[in-house]
């Protein structure tokens, strides 16, 4: 009878969210206010472009990926033929070293999905010219430009090159990287701090996709892959590991998407909670292929050996791709954890009181924020389990918020460089520093990071839809470009992501923690936000025998990066590709050359009309 009661409810909030799927497709919703954040940024920039160019601005064109995502190089656009999902991938290793000519032996050929590693083909994709932005000079004249700022300078190495770039460390300072995280401190005789973006707008611009649960792999998820949404319960008070439940009272709708949790009953505080959590359940390129050769096979291998969930990594969509090198293959290797996650949902209270709470997991602690339904007050807090006997709970911070009663809303959660971050109906939630913290004398995952991000409730009916769970930059360490091969085994790092005790042992190997120098009163420190492929501070060489080789000089610096002006045009009619003319004058603007007046056997279009601009990715640099 109750489980009757719960799928007439559960129909009913499907109907209703049908209802505001359909209203919201004539007015689309947006997460972070971002049209409103394009249509000032085009408004703005039009001024800017045409009044004030001529005395303190410059347009420049992104030539590589070394700002991906903040900033696109030359690279390919793909919808994914599996989930959907609509991402780029790196072209650059297409040209030549500072020509524009093809290279017909290091053509991009495919590649891998970021929300569900599916394999698609790009041969025949059109590469797009890197992002057209303008660069502010007029700030400099003034003052030195803010931390975590986008900067254009003058190469050390070659003045004559410019080099975009985020600023990280200031002058004076010397600058660590470790564990994914960057510190500075002015003195060797003061502890290294970490650096955190005051601007949570710059925060929220280098978050990486992990999973879009609008968007699932509905093909393999048929024949049998395990959901990265399930039920789950913490093994036991104490122990930082999550069990699947087979009964709970979570429904779930798969066809949907949508997750309701009929609990107004449960109000006992020393109740388990019952979670519905994520599980980074990451099908391999091999699983894709044996799907596609052989479901039935492939329902038999999941079956007998069921997939493991991993450590989220530093998986970058951007870099992930075949061809692109002369061995025709580029390995990336994402193979470091990522502990510093956003989580965003929409929820749907149908009662007045109750508890709901979001939870990301990071090592020994449970970062939570609790939402007093009634009162609309949520706390702030973290739980902490190992080495302790029983949990010990921290509490940072209560605020009042908009979430009171029932009703509909949208939150998001940040647990990012050492700070608890809220957002409700995307809006900020002041915390005033009151939910930074210091971390625990441990640094590595455990198990709970296997199941890092969960949502739960306490005398409380809701719905859940629309989860977006996202990564923060992990700032690699090395000082050199490096194979992360296990020393003396055939394996990488990669392979011990569903074993966090086994990663945790084999990491230390892989030097993710340098200090650098401390510069003088006159120079800069700058990072990529593509850190596995950005040839920033950490890797110069020094062939002009700088005291410290890894330091922009102030007078190198060139100005701001404002805004992407002209992203490029998105063609359409041909079935999306439109036409490139191969023949006559015309063909040499339209195709690539493998030399002036030669064409490889395999043409290959750079450019097509008729062709629309990209509204979406005309906005101010953040």
């Amino acid at each position: 009878m109750t489980k009757k009661i719960e799928k007439s409810k559960l129909k009913t909030f499907l109907a209703e969210r049908a209802e505001k799927k359909q209203t919201e497709s004539e007015t689309p919703r947006s997460r972070h206010n971002e049209v409103r954040d394009t249509i000032e940024s085009i408004i703005i920039a039009l001024v800017f472009a045409f009044v004030f160019r001529a005395y303190s601005a410059e347009a420049f064109v992104i030539p590589t990926g070394s700002m991906a995502p903040t900033l696109y190089g030359r690279h390919k656009e793909l919808s994914c033929p599996s989930c959907g999902v609509k991402y780029a991938v790196g072209a650059s290793d297409e040209l030549i070293e500072k020509t524009e000519y093809y290279r017909p032996d290091l053509k991009v050929t495919g590649a891998l999905c970021p929300n569900c590693r599916y394999y698609a083909d790009l041969r025949e994709a059109m590469p797009f010219t890197g992002d057209r932005i303008i660069v502010n000079k007029f700030p400099f004249e003034f003052g030195d430009p803010d931390r975590w700022d986008v900067i254009v300078f003058k190469y050390p190495e070659a003045s004559q090159t410019n080099y975009i770039k985020r600023l990280v460390g200031l002058p004076g300072e010397e600058i660590q990287i470790s564990r994914g995280d960057v510190y500075a401190r002015k003195s060797d005789q003061e502890p290294f701090q970490i650096l955190r973006k005051d601007n949570l707008e710059k925060q929220l611009t280098v978050q990486q996709l992990v999973y879009d649960d609008d968007y699932p792999p509905r093909e393999i998820l048929q024949y049998g892959w395990p959901e990265r949404w399930s039920p789950m319960q913490q093994v036991a008070a104490g122990e930082t590991k999550f069990q699947g439940l087979s009964k709970s009272n979570w429904v779930i709708d798969q066809e949907s998407r949508a997750y309701q949790y009929q609990g107004e009953a449960l109000k006992q505080a020393d109740a388990k909670l019952e979670w519905l959590r994520y599980q980074h359940v990451v099908p391999q390129t091999s699983e894709w292929a044996l799907l596609q050769e052989n479901p039935e096979l492939f329902q038999q291998s999941i079956l007998s050996s069921p997939p493991r969930p991993r450590l989220i990594s530093d998986f970058t969509a951007y870099n992930s791709y075949t061809g692109g090198t002369t061995e025709g293959y580029y390995i990336y290797d994402a193979a470091f954890w990522v502990g510093d996650l956003t989580l965003s949902f929409d929820v749907e209270i149908e009662n007045a009181a109750g508890e709901l709470f979001v939870e990301l997991m990071r090592g020994d602690r449970h970062y939570r924020v609790k939402f007093d339904v009634k009162t609309g007050k949520a706390t702030l807090y973290y739980v902490e389990d190992y080495p302790n006997p029983e949990p010990v709970e921290t509490e940072l911070t209560t605020v009042e918020t908009s979430l009171q009663g029932a009703g509909a809303h949208q939150i998001m959660f940040a647990n990012v460089d050492q700070r608890l971050c809220l957002w409700i109906d995307g809006d900020l939630v002041e915390l005033q520093g009151k939910t930074e913290y210091k971390p625990t004398a441990t640094h590595d995952p455990r198990e709970g990071d296997l199941a890092p991000a969960g949502i739960a409730g306490r005398g409380l009916n809701f719905n859940v839809s629309h989860l977006l769970l996202q990564r923060d930059i992990y700032y690699r360490a090395d000082e050199y470009y490096q194979k992360l091969e296990i020393p003396g085994e055939h394996k990488h790092l990669w392979e011990l992501l569903y074993d966090p005790a086994a990663w945790s042992r084999e990491y230390e190997d892989h030097h993710q923690k340098v200090t650098f120098a401390q510069m003088s009163d006159e120079e800069f420190f700058v990072l990529g936000d593509n850190s596995a492929r950005s040839a920033d501070s950490r890797l110069w060489g020094n062939d002009r025998g700088a005291e410290r080789r890894h330091a922009v000089p102030r007078t190198a610096l060139v100005g701001k990066a404002f805004m992407i002006y002209w992203p490029h045009g998105i063609p359409f009619m041909n079935d999306g590709h439109g036409y490139s003319p191969d023949v006559g004058p015309l063909k040499r603007f339209f195709y690539h050359q493998t030399a002036p007046g030669s064409y490889p056997k395999d043409p290959y279009a750079k450019l097509s009309f008729p062709f629309y601009p990209n509204f979406s990715r005309m906005k101010r640099i953040r």
